[in-house]
């Protein structure tokens, strides 16, 4: 009972994993029907909804809502780093490798560019996990469902593209959720001190500032590619001038 009250979304991503490692088959399975199900919608739409699970975006996103309780900045820290350690290192650990290069040719729609990297887990789940964990505490019911289902939306949509088996999500967001849970509750919930605070805000910004310029030099002309501009864009701005503000 403690564990549906407080913990379900946790218990239900790790049944429905338990029983996708038990029955292997539904992995392939569940991604053929879904892929070919969710690709009703059209391509942009699912890659939009991808940009919030690229951790450079979610990452901006988190920075800027803790603006609202700088309480939580050492959370995001600390839950940022192990979620992209956990990220890289599984996925070079496993090595699992992603749908169109083990299906046979024309079964899968691919709408994106292939990673070149292992499936196994879904960075863009944990991440887009991790954020609705940080943005839904101390919400409603209301509030806490709606971060979740866009959470949900962001790791369906690397389905819908075509890189990944519904395992890789599943795991994914169980890993961002609990992450990020935990640095909340065990990670300076106090918060640090003034001078500290804005210290590592400005390394967050300065780093950010570095995908930015990553970012730019992409020279892309897609509509997403343009949003990430954007959002990342519009946080360091904010975020420096912020800082000024406060320095004075």
């Amino acid at each position: 009972m403690f564990c549906l009250k407080r913990f379900w979304p946790a218990c239900v991503l790790a049944l429905l994993g338990a029983g996708m490692l038990i029955w292997p088959q539904a992995n392939q399975q569940g991604f053929l029907a879904l892929n070919g199900m969710l690709n009703a919608l059209p391509a942009p739409a699912w890659r939009f909804l991808s940009i919030f699970g690229d951790w450079p975006t979610a990452l901006a996103l988190m920075l800027a809502w803790s603006w609202r309780d700088p309480k939580r900045l050492p959370a995001l820290i600390v839950a940022g780093v192990v979620g992209i350690a956990l990220s890289i290192g599984l996925k070079a650990g496993f090595n699992v490798p992603r749908p169109p290069l083990v299906l046979p040719p024309g079964t899968v729609e691919l709408l994106d560019r292939l990673p070149g990297n292992g499936s196994f887990p879904s960075g863009h789940a944990l991440a887009s996990a991790a954020l609705a964990a940080f943005v839904c505490q101390g919400m409603g019911r209301t509030g806490r469902w709606a971060c979740y289902g866009a959470a949900a939306l962001v790791a369906l949509s690397r389905i819908a593209i075509g890189v990944h088996w519904p395992l890789d999500l599943l795991a994914g967001a169980l890993l961002g959720w609990g992450t990020m849970r935990l640095a909340l509750a065990r990670c300076w919930p106090g918060g640090w001190p003034r001078d500290v605070e804005r210290t590592a805000e400005m390394i967050l910004l300065v780093l950010l500032s570095g995908a930015l310029a990553w970012l730019l030099g992409q020279r892309a002309m897609y509509a997403d590619y343009w949003l990430r501009v954007g959002i990342a864009g519009a946080v360091v701005l904010l975020g420096f001038i912020r800082l000024a503000r406060r320095g004075h």
